[in-house]
């Protein structure tokens, strides 16, 4: 072995041994007058914590030197694939035991900001990490591997199912249900909490007997992977669990709606059974109601095992649903939305068919009308609605006095995304394309050039941006699916989207007509839908306009290194292994990082003026323009947003 690539190995292992753990204890340490949530206080389970997370990092590490002969290291990968030791219970444990230690460790230190801030991005960066880019180079390197771990979904097949895989779903859904719901509990109510009761809900008969029916919620959903028989059942019941984990976050963290709890002096053992359940749960995390959702998902997979029954399990869950309210622990719109769920998810693949249909059907609408020398493409109105509704939402924050500011943050992020597609992809067959980070960086030197003329606060100006940038992103990408740019890779039909049209990008520069392929333009407006919502409840709850920003840098960019993924388009350039895109994306991570420590004032207050919705009607004409209108007789810079 050469000096070089010991070096080499070195100054790798030193980047994620030494290196990161630093950057995450400073990240904690300068951003915690911004998280102040109380932190559990249990010594015990958090020593636990870290001790089964540094066994399983070393355990890990030693498993891929004893059995792989190499190192965990990306850049230096073992010469065999390992699927023994540590390895037979999960296929990446020394991300699992990092992501272990680090909660352990907040918790042991107290750290409100390690705990509820660095843990929960740590997490999504190793998930981002690894569907990003990790799994795809593992599978370069030793072929597609088809072991199964302990901690696996079940295989989509009528094969019976064995009793590890019924154990292991206990650990892949249920666990991290409850972790995510006592994670909402143990914050109380939050400030802002929003009552989920009416005034029907006070003529609601208590009737503590009912409690009967409610705890019974615990024992109908735990039998769930004992009454199925075949893999594909369990894993459709992980599947569902899993999105109702997820749907349920969203909810308890952008809808802080919290339930009043009926009080009573019990009188019988039915509420002393009701006051004990309450110690375990409490007012917030109220909606939707967890019980519905379980109930109904617990009536589904009864019905699936024993379907001449199958009235009997759905009565069940009624009753449930029904004592959430009898027994006072919840409002008739936490059951409501609890069935909604239950709907959702129920329907999920019917829900996504209808959205993938819908957006196969846009994606292949290309209409475009000539007017002499011009033509008019009907992508451009996608366009101009994003800039309408992004200018508005920044003319709204930024108030009245500063709407003119909004105009130069929008032009320069315009100018910044034709010159980025420019000089970054630089296709011939492209006269006018537009490249997102340019935007980006056109939108800040933008807002560098308005805080010079009003002198206003630079991260107010930014924190607006990064309020308003998501939606605009969002309906951007429909002009995307018309246009065919962010296009993805060859992926299943049932995943997938065609571009049919002649017109398309896919079609005139990848050669990819009537491919199935990644719908990553979907995947971007679920992401940004997500981003959005979040940095507007950040912005309720009064964060700072430095945090605003660093989590929308960060959300955003990791959001964007797993859809690059997924993206087939021919032009994009690739450095060191990774595509130049998500090299940019980890260089946005750490400058949201950087900025979320930056101690800075309080967002402005929405501020509603009709001026704002002239600003955002100018900047939609342009944008339509821009995006839009074009010259496809010239030869000149600029002049053709498409190849004749």
């Amino acid at each position: 072995m050469n000096k070089k690539n010991i070096l080499g190995k070195i100054l790798y292992g030193s980047l994620f041994m030494i290196v990161f753990p630093l950057f995450l204890i400073f990240w904690a340490y300068y951003t915690k007058s911004e998280i102040l949530l109380p932190v559990p206080e249990n010594q015990l389970i958090s020593g636990i914590a870290i001790f089964v997370g540094a066994l399983f990092i070393l355990l890990g590490m030693y498993d891929l030197w004893h059995y792989g002969k190499g190192l965990p290291m990306n850049a230096y990968p073992p010469k065999q694939f390992v699927t023994k030791g540590i390895y037979s219970f999960c296929k990446n444990p020394i991300y699992l035991g990092t992501v272990i230690l680090s909660f352990g460790i907040s918790a042991f230190l107290q750290s409100s900001s390690g705990f509820w801030l660095v843990s929960p991005v740590l997490v999504i960066m190793i998930v981002a990490y690894t569907v990003g880019f990790e799994n795809e180079k593992t599978e370069k390197i030793f072929g597609k591997q088809n072991y199964k771990p302990f901690l696996t979904l079940p295989d989509n097949s009528d094969l019976p199912l064995s009793v590890i895989e019924r154990i292991s779903v206990f650990f892949l859904a249920y666990v991290p249900w409850l972790l995510m719901y006592e994670a909402f509990i143990s914050t109380g109510n939050p400030k802002d909490a929003i009552l989920s009761v009416t005034v029907v809900d006070a003529k609601i008969p208590f009737i503590e007997s009912t409690v009967i029916f409610y705890i019974i919620t615990y024992l109908y959903a735990i039998l769930i992977p004992f009454v199925l028989k075949r893999k594909g059942q369990l894993r459709n019941m992980v599947l569902d669990v899993l999105l109702f984990t997820g749907i349920s976050a969203l909810f308890y963290f952008c809808l802080p709606f919290i339930v009043l709890q009926k009080n009573f002096i019990p009188d019988t053992i039915f509420g002393k059974i009701i006051l004990l359940d309450r110690s375990f749960t409490g007012a917030s995390a109220a909606l939707p109601a967890f019980h519905v959702v379980w109930a109904f998902i617990a009536a589904r997979y009864f019905s699936i095992r024993f379907t001449s029954t199958k009235w009997i399990w759905y009565i069940l869950a009624a009753l449930i649903s029904i004592s959430c309210i009898t027994t006072g622990n919840n409002s008739i719109l936490d059951v409501i939305a609890g069935i909604g769920v239950f709907v959702l998810i129920l329907f999920r693949t019917a829900l996504w068919n209808g959205i993938r249909n819908a957006s196969e059907l846009i994606a292949n609408s290309w209409k475009e009308w000539h007017v002499g020398s011009v033509r008019i493409i009907n992508h451009g109105l996608y366009a101009g609605a994003a800039a309408f509704v992004g200018t508005l939402i920044l003319c709204l924050f930024l108030g009245k006095e500063y709407t003119y500011g909004a105009f130069i943050i929008v032009v320069f992020s315009i100018i910044g995304a034709a010159l980025w597609a420019q000089i970054i992809e630089g296709s011939p067959k492209l006269q006018r394309p537009y490249g997102y980070y340019g935007s980006v960086l056109g939108a800040i030197s933008g807002s560098l050039i308005f805080v010079l003329l009003s002198h206003i606060n630079f991260m107010i100006v930014l924190a607006s941006v990064s309020l308003a940038a998501p939606w605009v992103q969002m309906i951007g990408r429909i002009r995307c699916l018309v246009q065919g740019c962010c296009h993805g890779k060859q992926s299943p039909d049932w995943l997938g989207i065609r571009f049919v049209h002649p017109l398309s990008r896919v079609n005139k520069i990848s050669g990819l007509n009537g491919v199935s392929l990644h719908p990553t333009q979907l995947y971007s407006i679920g992401s940004n839908f997500i981003t959005g919502i979040v940095l507007f409840r950040l912005y309720a709850l009064g964060m700072s306009a430095g945090f605003i920003t660093g989590m929308y840098f960060i959300l955003n960019a990791l959001g964007r290194f797993v859809e690059e993924f997924f993206r087939g388009e021919t032009q994009t350039p690739y450095w060191s292994g990774m595509r130049i895109y998500q090299w940019i994306a980890v260089f946005f991570v750490i400058t949201g990082v950087i900025c979320t420590c930056i101690p800075s004032e309080v967002a402005h207050n929405f501020n509603f003026n009709l001026s704002s919705f002239c600003w955002a009607t100018i900047m939609g004409l342009f944008s339509t323009f821009a995006y839009g209108i074009d010259f496809p007789n010239s030869n000149k810079r600029f002049a053709r947003l498409t190849s004749n």
